[in-house]
């Protein structure tokens, strides 16, 4: 099957689906990253890169590594005008509640927390088929928590609007991305604020200043992937053809591209609540 779209658990074969869940909980993510539901259309390869990697990401080193990523990101932006619009004047605006407004800075901060993740993940799946490294990790002593008690509903693409898809469109075509972040996907069902979201960014994404900052992110998510092991996955994976390891290529490295700029911007997104702006400027 190619890999034309991101698969939903339902629309997986039976044997698949508890990979889904394996995967939040080694994350310690409340949802399925986009990344992973791509790779399903290639069932032999997401069963078979995840058995060599569920070890790897249920680590105490990859965990250390992501709060380290994580911690550069949050202090590349702070010090910075990085700043989207008010958010709590553009959510009242739409009718949103103070509590609401809450939950939506709840999400940014979600996704503050999982792309440094996905960004580390997606390089050890290039690592993968590009003849692995070798390493050692340690179980996590602690359980996954976020996992286990929050889910996060990111709608997939067919789902999206009009209004929607006008924005996805947009998205797409200055990314150069394939498939629609769950960072936009979650918040598509308020097309207003998808779009407010999205016009902030975009403004980020010119930024030569932010630019420069997510070359440095890529490149300090480079350096921490030392010690981490991943098997030789074209050499081990028989089943999968040439043709089918181009295109699991081409969807894996657009992933690890975005990865660094969605990681600042999610970080500038969070900061852009004031109670996380005071925060910051209290600390």
């Amino acid at each position: 099957m190619p890999l034309a779209r991101a698969l939903e658990v339902a629309e997986l074969a039976p044997d698949l689906r508890p990979i889904y869940e394996e995967i939040r909980t080694a994350l310690d993510l409340p949802f399925v990253p986009t990344v992973f539901k791509a790779c399903a259309g290639n069932p032999e390869y997401l069963r078979a890169m995840w058995e060599d990697l569920i070890e790897v990401a249920s680590s105490r080193e990859f965990h250390n590594a992501a709060e380290s990523l994580t911690q550069f990101i949050r202090a590349r932006v702070v010090g910075t005008e990085w700043q989207f619009s008010n958010q709590e004047r553009i959510l009242s605006a739409q009718k949103f509640s103070t509590g609401d407004i809450r939950v939506m800075a709840g999400v940014a901060g979600t996704f503050q927390r999982a792309i440094p993740r996905m960004a580390l993940f997606t390089r050890l799946m290039q690592r993968g088929y590009s003849g692995g490294q070798r390493g050692r990790v340690t179980p996590r002593r602690t359980v996954a928590p976020f996992a286990r008690m929050v889910t996060l509903h990111v709608p997939p693409e067919t789902e999206a609007s009009l209004r929607t898809w006008l924005t996805y469109s947009e998205i797409k075509r200055t990314t150069g991305a394939r498939y629609i972040s769950s960072m936009f996907r979650a918040i598509s069902p308020f097309p207003g604020y998808l779009a407010s979201v999205w016009v902030d960014m975009k403004k980020l994404f010119a930024d030569p200043d932010f630019l420069r900052a997510r070359d440095e992110v890529s490149r300090r998510t480079l350096t921490l992937l030392q010690g981490l092991p991943v098997g030789n996955h074209r050499e081990a994976f028989d089943a999968i053809r040439p043709a089918q390891w181009s295109e699991i290529e081409q969807l894996v490295d657009g992933f690890a591209r975005l990865s660094p700029q969605f990681g600042l911007a999610a970080a500038v997104w969070r900061r852009s609540f004031a109670s996380e702006h005071s925060q910051l400027m209290a600390g």
